[in-house]
């Protein structure tokens, strides 16, 4: 005879038994759920019938755990050690009590089934969920490690201990002794060692603000590097028997084939860690003594897509405004690579995103996930590249389209067209300056006229870091730095004249700097340059007029005012920027 099918109780049920909405409430939130087609918990968050709290605490005891007011628990030492600090905040847990052999922990999230796993694999018990309030879980947490920190060496110690000192090759890693219980790449990944340090390295890059985590093998040492703020960091060395394991390890929770180690591979994965929702975009590359891989954070509660947050100047600001109302045509923003082009894109587009336009993009790859965007991922392995999946997008009748960058001359002349027929039109070009914009479009042997009779204006940037508050210095610069910075002789011939350089603090980790803001250099199309474009005019006569007639300021400049207004340093500025003297 079968079994009884085990029915799953409705959210808005368990909310109306627990006093929380009342049936009324609760036929209210279904009808609206019928037309929007909205989740049924953050429709009842929206008409204000229930707290977010509330959903979560609904949605654990739908997975059948026990809700749990961890504020009042005082937990026992023991059992707070048998889960370590950094796994706790990393999966939002708090360890309560062991009944019958079984660990109960808070949990903040009773949707991540995951992390029960894992902690299992951690702690070698059986682990079941108990939901609570996030905000009680990170007190909770607060209180019961404020005097344990992550022992990274003890860590590395027990990391050492797992693969030992040599570095081993697929074939042999069944063989060795000290790894009989992970016969398998899989095993291996999921040993408690391995799963804790890479966990630490997520949670420590999602601290620093790290753009980027870089696992990288050399022939003698393995290293792991954190890009904050555009430089990169060490934080951790590893001993070079684990490459295999940490790479493992990242493979699983990215879903790649954990097995093959000659090809590149490539993989999107969505993270809560803490409070925070992160996207991670990981690429793996084989080298000469093994993969190395590179992790790029998009830390959707820390991104910036407000114009005003980025840095423009008022009068570039202005302009930027003007030329992204305009009903068609085309804007560029240049720069090299991690220069924030994207995110000043997604900026121009949180302007533009109003419930009478339509938006399509297409990015490669999408790096963030904006409401009410129609978003495309590029996928050239099976022939959607920016010229296909743009050429489809017109059919899909799009008031404004971005192009994440535009490669070749098809991808141009197909932008071209589309703002030729009514579109507004937002892409990027790697270009070192805005002048250089154009001339690199010739040289894509774009046609002239078509370039005069779409291009809007040209927008090019650089990212600079900014001065901790806490503790830059004045100081007057040497004359070849004021030579080199183009400081106009007036400024520096002020007794008070002065700019200011990094020191370092506790507030910055001893950097100086904290943060980036961008500086921006915008060419407008007007009739006489239309005519310099149309007679292919060298990029420096173009920026000539540019800075003559626009009033335009060129990176250089832009820095200069940064550097008097004490936002970034003389030698950010020099390093990040060129100078042109025409």
């Amino acid at each position: 005879m079968a079994s009884p099918v085990k029915t799953v109780r409705q959210i808005g049920e368990i909310l109306v038994e627990q006093g929380t909405i009342t049936p009324l409430q609760l036929d209210e939130a279904l009808q609206r759920q019928r037309l929007t087609g909205d989740l049924l918990g953050r429709i009842l968050v929206a008409l204000g019938h229930a707290e977010e709290h509330d959903i979560i605490l609904a949605l654990g005891m739908q997975q059948g755990m026990e809700p749990i007011d961890i504020t009042g628990i005082n937990v026992q030492q023991d059992i707070i050690k048998l889960i370590s600090s950094d796994v706790a905040r990393f999966y939002s847990v708090v360890p309560v009590r062991i009944e019958e052999g079984v660990l109960l922990v808070a949990m903040a999230d009773p949707l991540n089934i995951q992390t029960l796993d894992d902690l299992r694999q951690i702690t070698g018990m059986d682990v079941h969920g108990a939901i609570s309030n996030p905000e009680a879980v990170n007190e909770a947490w607060k209180k019961n490690y404020s005097m344990e920190t992550a022992s990274v060496g003890k860590m590395l110690n027990d990391l050492t201990e797992l693969v030992g000192t040599e570095e081993l090759s697929l074939e042999e890693l069944g063989q060795q002794e000290i790894l009989a219980n992970a016969d398998n790449l899989v095993e291996l990944s999921q040993q408690p060692e391995v799963i804790k340090i890479v966990n630490l390295i997520f949670l420590t890059a999602l601290q620093k603000r790290a753009s980027d985590v870089h696992f990288e093998v050399y022939e003698d040492d393995f290293r792991v590097r954190i890009r904050v703020d555009g430089v990169l960091h060490e934080i951790v060395q590893p001993p070079k028997a684990s490459c295999i394991a940490l790479v493992s390890r990242i493979k699983v929770i990215c879903s790649m084939d954990i097995g093959e180690r000659r090809m590149p591979q490539d993989a999107r994965i969505e993270l809560k860690i803490g409070d925070s929702f992160i996207d991670v975009r990981v690429a793996t590359l084989p080298t000469l003594y093994g993969e190395c891989v590179v992790m790029r954070i998009l830390d959707r509660t820390a991104i910036k897509i407000e114009l005003e947050h980025l840095g423009l100047s008022p009068q570039t600001m202005k302009k930027t405004i003007n030329v992204i109302n305009k009903p068609n045509g085309i804007i560029l923003v240049t720069g090299p690579t991690g220069c924030g082009k994207t995110t000043t894109l997604y900026a121009c587009l949180n302007v533009l995103n109003t419930p009478g336009v339509k938006i399509i993009t297409t990015e490669d790859p999408v790096e963030l996930q904006i409401e009410r965007l129609v978003q495309c991922q590029v996928h050239e392995s099976v022939g959607l590249t920016f010229a296909a999946c743009l050429r489809s997008i017109l059919r899909q009748d799009p008031d404004i389209v971005m192009v994440g960058e535009i490669r070749d001359l098809e991808t141009a002349q197909i932008a071209v067209e589309a703002s030729l027929t009514g579109h507004f039109v937002l892409s990027t070009l790697h270009t070192n300056s805005a002048a250089e914009t154009i001339t690199r479009l010739l040289d894509m042997d774009v046609e002239p006229f078509l370039i005069t009779a779409s291009l809007e204006a040209v927008l090019a940037q650089r990212l600079v870091r900014v001065l901790c508050r806490s503790c830059k210095e004045k100081y007057v610069p040497e004359e070849e730095e004021l030579e080199e910075l183009g400081v106009p002789p007036a400024w520096s011939s002020d007794p008070n004249f002065g700019m200011h350089r990094p020191k370092g603090c506790a507030a910055c980790d001893h950097v100086g700097y904290s943060g980036r803001i961008g500086l921006y250099e915008m060419l407008q199309v007007d009739e006489t340059i239309r005519e310099m474009i149309l007679e292919r005019a060298m990029a420096h006569d173009l920026r000539r007029y540019a800075r003559k007639k626009q009033g335009m300021l060129i990176l250089r400049e832009e820095g200069l005012l940064k550097c008097a207004q004490g936002v970034t340093s003389p030698a950010e500025v020099i390093a990040r920027t060129d100078r042109y003297d025409d």
